[in-house]
């Protein structure tokens, strides 16, 4: 049982306007299903605000009349608060939409803020879909607030608030919308936010319940946006997890090891970079850098916390999980165990990815990997023009000539990675500076190598797919719709000024039909061979595959006896990352791999990087359809290092307040 919310608090506010009946209509509907008794905050409509009002109670600013009135009318219930002498009071917005479990929950959370020493304030409700998490006291329905407070539809605050926040505004005239006044006030004054593990308030003008009349962008897009946006942000964070705005844990070493500590870490990141760039330019440097790595990551003081603070997160626990499974197959291979046991070091790179999670921490650290990397991924690709003939590009697609990065499909992954990374560094330098010039060439130069000079299928598709993720990650409203826009006129003028784009994909679906009929090996042909004697493997031993290291005999043994000339052609790859890993691990295998790429999509790290992260790992899915990207050294390897890097989890960087002109427009109600 639980008590009944008025009996809770002191008093229950509505904050509304005479004439919004709807709204009205709708909050008295939804507190009554509730039992809540409440009073209505009217005064400081529109129109009843003066001209002198207005000018001792607020700054020049963007805030319009409709928000000035949300402001005076939440500094109402503060100074109602401490005028009565409420203990604590429940503020309501007129478009707040309770949860079936509102009452219960309230109660607990009531009774948990009974307990909280300092003034606070308990936000109840998502805001913009907006979650918080913590470890800290996982029994208490109240957590510590780790972002801003996105909204004000429903908040409990106590007299101690109230007057703090009473005082702040009595200091300054009022330049902030509602929530933004309540987060620098209560940082000022020293009011703790809280918010629930579970919200029991969802607001109506951003579920689509109702019309914004504050937010701007809210009003031009119509209900009809609202409603998808909210429900599609709420899919996604319950199926694929909130990525919380929390920062990286902290490692704390000695003062004495603190110097070793860190250039250690220095060594190891810019190691983990050349492991990239060696990936495109020689086996050689990326096994050296690989080796130095490792052994300058478990040189630093902070290894051991860095393993264990990595083993905690989603895609750290999930490469473990998959080396695992990979070890476990080989068990039961039909080659010798040591056989086996060589053919599961090839998943070596997997292991790189969680230490490469484990020493990225900063986003400055992130920049300074990707500025390497394009350095070198630069230089290689004006290499390649120089080496390119162009004359013969129009003649025939085999071109070998411009290749100087081990091969086509690697030379185009590797200037994808650049492209993506120069557009990261683009958004990172400041407007006017000679630098966004050099990105937009450095990104310019590479798409132009990779359509013009690589000649890869697999790089057409993943590039893409990364320049579409990037323009809908990387920018927002206006810029969004610029940048889609861009990718559509580049794909249209890669496909009318590369004539032989389209002749590599209908080379491709004429070689899929001609298989039959074929007297010579060719790309697709032979894979088409290849996937049908995979299926067979598959279908002897679907559940826990014929063990790591065996697709070699195991293909080699049917392929014999169905095919002669040239399907007969053996091979230690079926050119499908999906089917290599069922052969040998069986469906085991596959979902823990599926694992992996979800916890990838689930790793709680937020901004550009992420953005492209998550982008080439699509990508990569992609292609992998075609060939094993993740088990090809040159592949994965540059997976490994640019997956790792990208997800790796970023302390928090401090934010400087926005300037007043532009918060208006940001008001969630």
């Amino acid at each position: 049982m639980h008590a009944p919310v008025n009996a809770q608090v002191d008093a229950v506010f509505v904050l509304s306007v005479r004439s919004f009946k709807d709204r009205i209509a709708h909050i008295e509907q939804e507190l009554g299903k509730h039992g809540i008794s409440f009073e209505w905050i009217f005064e400081y409509d529109t129109d009843e605000l003066t001209p002198q009002l207005i000018e001792s109670t607020f700054a020049p600013s963007d805030l319009g009349p409709p928000q000035q009135s949300l402001v005076l009318k939440h500094i109402e219930t503060w100074r109602r608060c401490v005028d009565r002498g409420y203990r604590r009071v429940l503020v309501f917005e007129d478009d707040a939409m309770l949860a079936s479990d509102f009452a219960q929950v309230f109660s607990d959370a009531m009774s948990a803020a009974d307990a909280l020493e300092g003034p606070y304030m308990v936000y109840l409700g998502c805001g913009d879909n907006k979650h918080v998490r913590s470890a800290a006291n996982p029994e208490s329905p109240l957590v510590l607030a780790d972002m801003p407070l996105p909204a004000a539809d429903a908040i409990v605050f106590d007299q101690r608030a109230a007057r703090l926040r009473l005082d702040y505004v009595a200091q300054r005239r009022i330049t902030r919308p509602a929530d933004w006044l309540m987060r620098e006030a209560d940082a000022t004054m020293g009011i703790a936010q809280h918010w629930l593990r579970q919200p029991i308030v969802e607001q109506g003008s951003m579920n689509g319940r109702f019309a914004s009349v504050l937010d701007r962008k809210r009003m031009r897009r119509g209900r009809a946006w609202s409603w998808l946006r909210f429900r599609w942000d709420r899919w996604r964070r319950q199926t694929l997890g909130a990525l919380p705005d929390e920062s990286v844990p902290r490692v704390e070493v000695a003062h004495s090891q603190q110097r070793r500590d860190d250039w250690a870490l220095k060594t190891a990141r810019v190691a983990a970079a050349m492991v990239a760039i060696g990936s495109f330019t020689g086996a050689a440097l990326a096994n050296i850098a690989a080796g130095v790595m490792l052994l300058a990551f478990l040189g630093a003081p902070s290894c051991w916390q860095r393993i264990r603070r990595t083993w905690t997160q989603p895609l750290g626990t999930a490469v473990i999980a998959f080396l695992g499974v990979l070890l476990l197959a080989t068990l039961w291979s039909t080659v010798p165990w040591r056989d086996a046991l060589a053919a599961w070091t090839g998943w070596r790179a997997f292991l790189l990815v969680f230490i490469t999670l484990s020493i990225f921490d900063t986003r400055a650290q992130k920049l300074v990997f990707a500025v390497l990397f394009v350095s070198v991924a630069s230089a290689a690709t004006v290499a390649s023009f120089f080496a390119f003939d162009f004359g013969a590009a129009q003649e025939f697609s085999n071109v070998k000539g411009g290749i100087v990065m081990r091969n086509h499909v690697t030379q185009a992954m590797a200037l994808i990675v650049g492209t993506a990374f120069s557009l990261v560094l683009f958004t990172h330098t400041p407007r006017g500076s000679w630098m966004r010039w050099l990105w937009v060439g450095t990104a310019a130069l590479m798409l132009l190598n990779v359509v013009f000079v690589a000649y890869a299928r697999s790089g057409y598709v993943a590039l893409i797919i990364v320049l579409v993720a990037a323009a809908l990650g990387l920018w927002r409203g206006r810029e969004r719709g610029v940048a889609l826009l861009g990718v559509i006129v580049l794909t249209a003028s890669a496909v009318q000024f590369s004539p032989l784009i389209t002749q590599r994909f209908s080379a491709a679906v004429e070689e899929v039909k001609q298989n039959e009929k074929a007297v010579a090996i060719t790309d697709m042909g032979i894979r088409v061979v290849m996937w049908d004697v995979t299926g067979a493997l598959v279908r002897e031993s679907p559940l826990l595959g014929h063990g790591v290291g065996s697709f070699p005999e195991a293909y080699r043994r049917i392929v014999t006896q169905r095919h002669s000339g040239w399907k007969a052609t053996l091979t230690a790859d079926p050119h499908n990352q999906y089917l290599l890993i069922l052969v040998e691990t069986g469906l085991l295998g596959l979902a823990a791999f599926a694992w992996f790429l979800f916890s990838a999509v689930r790793q709680p790290v937020r901004g550009p990087f992420r953005v492209i992260g998550v982008a080439l790992l699509l990508a990569w899915c992609a292609t992998s359809l075609f060939s094993s990207h993740f088990r090809a050294f040159n592949e994965a390897h540059l997976i490994a290092m640019v997956l790792g890097m990208c997800l790796a989890r970023e302390a928090r960087e401090q934010t400087q307040p926005r300037k007043a002109a532009s918060t208006a427009a940001l008001t969630s109600s």
